[in-house]
């Protein structure tokens, strides 16, 4: 508080000085604001007159009136201060002190007009202008009529078959482009006329449902039975078509409808729904274009150092950057990710009980954002957090005494805590018992976390964070290691032989959902439960829980080679990208297991 009155202190100078400054132009109505922190979230902050100390005040000008906005940043974060319903918006603002002003003319109605922070706007960091004679919520800006184009002329087909596919249930195409494809994506044109045909290809019921378009067709049952629906296409972006079937959609019934360019204009904003659960609907922002620069962000989970060797306690140094970068969420689908060291999870870091670990964070100067890292092996002030707020550019240092043995979550701990770690920030580090581990043949790194995205999970293009849906706990993505399927690609699959014993370091960033970790056709041999490395471990294991910010280790022989797949076993997070695999080489083990794989198993 006392450095918050400092700062009103100041800001109250720069008005005098702003105001006794040669004008240019005359100004009927001024307001001077400030960013701040309010209750763990940004808002805005009145400075000087009636709004002094006000959080997100409501501002008044008359009808016509010259307004001039003033906004400074306080020091944290990239703002700026947007007015949507008549196309006003500051610059960004990003380092202490900064400013950005605007300028505008009221509108000569009375009307109540809504100003935001366009990064923050969905934690609360937004007010309203009210103009003449009205009080807030009772007008709202008219926007302009958008009329529906004119049909082309062009009609477009497709043909599609439900079906069973990689143990879902699915739409599959028929002939053409899409031939065979699961959930294929269906394009056309603004103006065009689209014929969708769907037929049952095992006979159970299904149906078409594309909401945005109005287009419901009847259902369909009876192996090779159809049903057709045509619409003309009114507006671009990109939306989900479905089966409306109970549990159909969610069984994995669901593809994409590019519009157009596939991107929303921001005068036909729509609505599409998301399956969260509780069936309710929720808005859709559209996808940009995804990012051809974007990288792969996904930690491999053989990347980790090997064990230590025999020796007494010694000082370590551990070098973290905090790196803001556009990577590969899925197939076709970027985000902006925020990560220590440019992956997800973070590096792996081992040390022995007694060291004492030197950390050093750096906040790369192109980052939008403070960073910081909380250890949970650390016994001090908020794990180190406390110490490494860092701001871009800058860099940081604190030492802590690893005392206890186990396998620890780091994270960054800056406000909003949970919206840093659920953009990547989060890894683990062992801090190996004195005389180190039984060793093993393979060791693996993998961490759980979650995605909350503005667009329904599958969407194609550049994602956005939807703040809103991560404090209501509604994720769109479950991922390992950083990204969708991520550990289920050649490139980054966990790969061991027949007789070899295998170590897996499993932790969750979350920020809000337990594990319950579980190996399809693999046992535990031994679980180090919630990640002691001193206790008795349990042994013979089917599934761990592992809750967010915990861990665990786990440790197993393989004896049969094929296909193991890393699950959560809370398996409706299968279907939202949450599946890591283990190939297994080698020589059949009959006397084991003995059996002939068969197609749709989906293992």
């Amino acid at each position: 508080m006392k450095h918050l009155k400092i700062l009103l202190t100041s800001l109250m100078i720069l008005s005098f000085l702003a105001a006794c400054a040669p004008e240019v132009m005359v100004i009927n109505t001024q307001y001077i604001l400030t960013t701040a922190m309010h209750e763990g979230k940004f808002v805005y902050l009145g400075v000087d007159g009636d709004i002094n100390g006000v959080v997100n005040p409501v501002l008044h000008a008359n009808p016509g009136e010259r307004i001039n906005i003033m906004l400074i940043n306080s020091g944290e974060g990239t703002h700026d201060i947007v007015f949507p319903h008549i196309n006003v918006q500051s610059d960004a603002i990003s380092k202490q002190g900064e400013t950005t002003s605007i300028t505008f003319i009221a509108p000569k109605n009375n009307v109540a007009l809504e100003y935001h922070d366009s990064g923050y706007e969905k934690i609360g960091m937004k007010g309203v202008l009210l103009v003449g004679e009205v009080v807030a919520g009772q007008a709202e800006p008219v926007m302009a009529e958008i009329s529906a184009p004119a049909a082309s002329g062009v009609t477009v087909e497709y043909a599609l078959e439900s079906g069973l596919m990689e143990g879902k249930m699915v739409f599959i195409g028929k002939g053409g482009e899409i031939d065979g494809q699961m959930n294929p994506d269906l394009k056309a044109n603004l103006g065009d006329t689209v014929k969708i045909t769907l037929f049952s290809g095992e006979g159970a019921a299904h149906n078409f449902y594309l909401d945005e378009f109005g287009a419901q067709s009847a259902d369909v049952v009876g192996q090779e039975n159809s049903v057709s629906l045509e619409f003309v296409v009114d507006q671009e972006g990109t939306f989900t078509y479905y089966c409306a079937i109970a549990g159909h959609r969610q069984a994995g019934m669901e593809g994409k409808f590019i519009a157009g360019s596939g991107v929303a204009s921001a005068a036909s904003q729509t609505q599409s729904t998301s399956y969260t659960g509780s069936g309710e609907s929720a808005p859709v922002v559209a996808a940009g274009a995804a990012d051809p620069n974007a990288v792969d962000i996904t930690r491999d989970p053989s990347d980790l150092p090997g064990p230590l060797p025999k020796r007494g306690p010694e000082k370590l140094v551990v070098n973290l950057e905090t790196v803001e970068l556009v990577g590969k969420l899925a197939d076709g689908t970027t985000y902006k990710f925020w990560t220590f060291n440019g992956k997800i999870p973070g590096p792996f870091i081992r040390v022995q009980v007694g060291d004492t670990v030197e950390v050093h964070l750096k906040n790369l100067p192109d980052s939008m954002m403070a960073h910081s890292v909380d250890f949970h092996a650390t016994t001090g002030p908020g794990g180190g957090a406390v110490a490494t707020q860092t701001q871009p550019g800058g860099d940081t240092m604190f030492t802590f005494k690893a005392l206890n043995p186990g396998v620890y979550v780091y994270h960054c701990a800056t406000p909003m805590v949970a919206q840093h770690i659920t953009n990547g920030m989060y890894g683990l580090i062992l801090v190996e018992p004195e005389g180190g581990l039984p060793p093993v043949d393979r060791e693996f790194y993998v961490m759980q976390g979650e995605l909350y995205t503005a667009q329904p999970f599958g969407t194609t293009g550049a994602l956005t964070e939807d703040t809103t849906k991560l404090l209501n706990e509604n994720p769109e993505y479950f991922v390992f290691n950083g990204a969708s399927m991520a550990l289920a690609s050649e490139e980054h699959m966990l790969r061991a032989k027949v007789g070899e014993t295998v170590r897996i370091y499993f932790g969750v960033g979350g920020p809000n959902f337990t594990s319950s970790f579980h190996v399809i056709g693999e046992i535990f041999d031994r679980v180090f439960d919630q990640a002691s490395l001193t206790a008795n471990p349990l042994t013979d294991v089917q599934t761990t829980l592992v809750p967010p910010g915990g861990a665990t280790m786990v440790e197993f022989t393989v004896e049969v080679p094929g296909r193991y797949i890393l699950v959560d076993h809370a398996l409706s997070r299968l279907q939202r990208g949450l599946a890591g695999f283990l190939m297994v080489e080698g020589e059949p083990n009959l006397s084991v297991f003995d059996g002939e794989a068969t197609e749709g198993s989906g293992h």
